[in-house]
């Protein structure tokens, strides 16, 4: 996969509520919710030099009283020398995983997968995934803003929902995203069944490759991941700068 392209499919994935184009880069804002939602992503080369680029980004993200948080993948490793100078930590880095689909990852699976995001999924993720209530008008809106085929998986035990997940799907790309466990119910292969039965339905809905990002520290998810297939392409982190 082409990682410029599956950068912007992954921007799509996960909307912000204001974007703002700046010589190629798009400064991202969404109330807080998510450094992937709230930070300067690089797509393309610029013109404009890069330390004037940094003091406008500071200077944008400082009127809406947020952090300064850019998003550094393989197409801004010369920024992330600056950035690293000019103080910023490097946090939250993450392993992009990517593989063909194939037609089939289990059969018998257990996870119900619906069309679309609605009331009850979101209840059911914020619930499992413990989302700051403050965040969850952000989160709300984040998430039906997305614009792509969307599926949403749940898991049941006993009447009660212990597992949810979602699929993005633009053109032939599946990503999954929020996929989340009860802590209650982990390590018995409930993520995997919500994986499985998210993957299996995309590929009806023709996508052919996908993908998946996944915290590095993470080692159980990672160990998920590799066992469905997936591959590590590339790396991103963040480097992040409060404000005064």
């Amino acid at each position: 996969m082409e990682i410029k392209t599956l950068e912007e499919v992954m921007l799509n994935a996960l909307p912000s509520l204001n974007t703002l184009y700046y010589d190629e880069w798009r400064l991202r804002f969404a109330g807080g919710y998510t450094n992937r939602a709230n930070s300067v992503n690089i797509i393309a080369p610029s013109t404009i030099p890069l330390e004037e680029k940094i003091r406008h980004c500071e200077e944008i993200y400082a009127k809406q009283k947020q952090p300064t948080v850019f998003r550094i993948s393989p197409l801004s490793l010369e920024l992330d020398e600056l950035l690293e100078q000019a103080g910023y930590q490097l946090v939250t880095k993450t392993n992009i995983m990517t593989m063909e689909l194939r037609e089939s990852y289990g059969e018998g699976l257990s996870s119900e997968v619906t069309e679309g995001i609605h009331e009850d999924w979101q209840s059911h993720y914020f619930r499992l995934n413990e989302v700051n209530p403050k965040m969850i008008p952000y989160a709300k809106k984040v998430q039906t803003h997305i614009m792509n085929q969307v599926l949403c998986a749940v898991l049941s035990d006993a009447h009660e929902v212990i597992a949810c997940g979602l699929c993005v799907i633009e053109d032939n790309y599946a990503g999954l995203y929020d996929i989340i466990v009860s802590k209650d119910h982990r390590h018995k292969g409930y993520g995997q069944d919500i994986c499985a039965s998210l993957l299996n339905q995309a590929y009806r809905y023709g996508a052919r490759k996908a993908y998946v990002q996944v915290v590095e520290s993470n080692t159980n998810a990672v160990s998920l991941y590799k066992k469905l297939g997936y591959e590590r392409l590339y790396d991103y982190w963040y480097r992040v700068k409060l404000f005064l």
